[in-house]
């Protein structure tokens, strides 16, 4: 059971692959999957949320690692869903495992899964324990993005 001080944060979402995403042999090229876990993690956590911990409490989230696997292609045109979830504590780091799914008319199939790692960091960028505010309002995400 999580204590107090940490938790997990989940959530998932679907983009369309457009034409601009993919290469010459009409996959998706490989470094977009990591715009497309950026965009999903920042729909989780929440587009003003991060606004407001940046410009009045003076703190932001940096990718510190990120491993990414690639199992099958997508292509123009795909639906992609994508699933992630995070494992907070005071740590400065919460490691988000995110997996893209091609979605069809039949099963999703797996495309990228990835670890992507993000530490935060004060106004000076030194990494910084996760502060009370964001250990509460990470503890009380209940499916939309925070505000």
């Amino acid at each position: 059971m999580d204590s107090p001080n940490e938790g997990t944060i989940k959530g998932s979402h679907e983009l369309l692959v457009y034409y601009e995403d993919t290469d010459l042999s009409g996959f998706v090229y490989h470094s977009n999957y990591l715009k497309f876990f950026e965009r999903a993690r920042e729909h989780l956590i929440g587009i003003q949320f991060l606004r407001d911990l940046y410009t009045q409490e003076k703190m932001h989230f940096v990718v510190g690692r990120a491993q990414l696997e690639y199992k099958s292609p997508a292509r123009h045109g795909d639906l992609l869903l994508i699933e992630t979830e995070g494992h907070f504590s005071r740590s400065p780091a919460i490691t988000f495992n995110q997996n893209a799914f091609v979605r069809g008319d039949s099963q999703p199939k797996l495309a990228v899964t990835a670890a992507i790692t993000i530490v935060l960091l004060n106004a000076q960028n030194r990494p910084i324990r996760m502060p009370d505010s964001i250990i509460e309002a990470f503890r009380h995400y209940k499916g939309k993005a925070l505000s």
